[in-house]
């Protein structure tokens, strides 16, 4: 896979092989065409990614001598090396569909969304994942400049489809049960609002199981939900969409014994004008 690689994949130890696969994650962009889709899409890239970076994690593949050599012995670990090579292939075939289409296409059609196009929310979860991956990962992939583009759904969904079922087959190979499921309460520690839970619920769907397990778990122990569509404001106008608490209340302590969802679909605000979605809590 020397477009990607840099050199052929049967070269690499079983380790350095599954280091460049989760790292051609990040080489992926997605074009115009994806629309209003690109955050989910790319959110799925994200799981994927940490999914199979947190299974690596889960077997100590980097620190297993069985993987650190591109001729292991047992048959276990040469398994994964054929996933590994697998998902290395379909990366190129994928890649090489795309070049494809450059061919024909107009420079229109040719151009990338970026990350910086995300709402907060949606960019606040790629870089919390991406982090999550870095970290797990422990070192600074050196293919810096190998970028490629997805332009079409079919050959996203293709891709995903068959990655998920590659990653399946690691995970079956070697489980790991309680150590992946302790790293993805990990993976996902800190993310707490509803609306990145429930970003991350859809991207997980079809995707990684029990992330999204794990993530409507939380969904499911928040109590009061507070939500706005499409919010607009002029002038002085001051909109709130969450919870307001007295100082007493705070001070002496509260518990809440209700699930109550606040919900609309549009808000125009002008003038001076307050609005707030949510509840009070002793505030008159």
């Amino acid at each position: 896979m020397a477009e990607i690689f840099g050199v052929a994949a049967g070269a690499l130890s079983v380790a350095s092989l599954f280091n460049n696969c989760v790292d051609c994650f990040d080489y992926i962009q997605l074009g115009r065409h994806f629309g209003t889709d690109f955050e989910r899409c790319q959110l799925k890239l994200d799981i994927l990614k940490t999914r199979l970076g947190r299974w690596g994690q889960a077997t100590v593949l980097n620190d297993n001598p069985s993987f650190a050599t591109n001729l292991p012995n047992e048959k276990a670990a040469q398994q994964v090396q054929a996933i590994l090579e697998e998902i290395a292939l379909l990366f190129r075939s994928t890649q090489q569909s795309c070049k494809r289409y450059k061919i024909s296409a107009k420079p229109e059609d040719l151009v990338c969304l970026e990350q910086k196009d995300m709402p907060l929310v949606l960019h606040g979860l790629h870089g919390k994942l991406g982090d999550v991956a870095r970290r797990r990962q422990g070192r600074t992939s050196l293919l810096k400049k190998m970028s490629w583009a997805l332009y079409d759904a079919k050959n996203f969904d293709k891709l995903i489809k068959e990655m998920v079922n590659l990653v399946e087959y690691l995970e079956q190979l070697y489980p790991g049960d309680k150590t992946q499921c302790r790293l993805v309460e990990m993976d996902i520690e800190g993310i707490e609002d509803e609306p990145s839970l429930l970003a991350l619920t859809g991207a997980a769907d079809g995707t990684d199981a029990v992330l999204m397990d794990l993530a409507m778990k939380k969904v499911g122990k928040i109590v009061v939900r507070n939500r706005a569509k499409d919010i607009k404001s002029e002038g002085l106008a001051e909109i709130l969409v969450g919870n307001e608490w007295a100082q007493r209340v705070m001070t002496d302590g509260m518990s809440i014994a209700e699930q109550t969802e606040n919900f609309t679909d549009n808000i125009e605000a002008g003038g001076s004008s307050k609005v707030q979605v949510g509840n009070r809590y002793g505030v008159k």
